[in-house]
């Protein structure tokens, strides 16, 4: 599957991220929280903590899912 490669952004969208990034991580501990409310009660609360802290970091700008992500299986 071809994977779209992104052009390096300019001084301006730089900028934009380095704000986006200072924001979340400002509010990184509220961002937590209410992502721990909104998870399913069936997860213990240790899962249910480590999830939450995992979708956040995720939404940090520059952070991006391939190492999230299983290598495909061999047949």
């Amino acid at each position: 599957m071809p994977t779209r490669s992104r052009p390096s952004p300019t001084a301006g969208e730089r900028i934009d991220l380095d704000l986006a990034e200072a924001a979340l991580v400002e509010r990184y501990a509220r961002l937590v929280r209410l992502t721990y409310l909104v998870l399913p009660t069936s997860l213990t609360r240790h899962r249910r903590v480590l999830t939450a802290h995992g979708i956040v970091q995720r939404a940090l700008p520059g952070t991006g899912t391939r190492l999230l992500r299983p290598a495909p299986r061999r047949v």
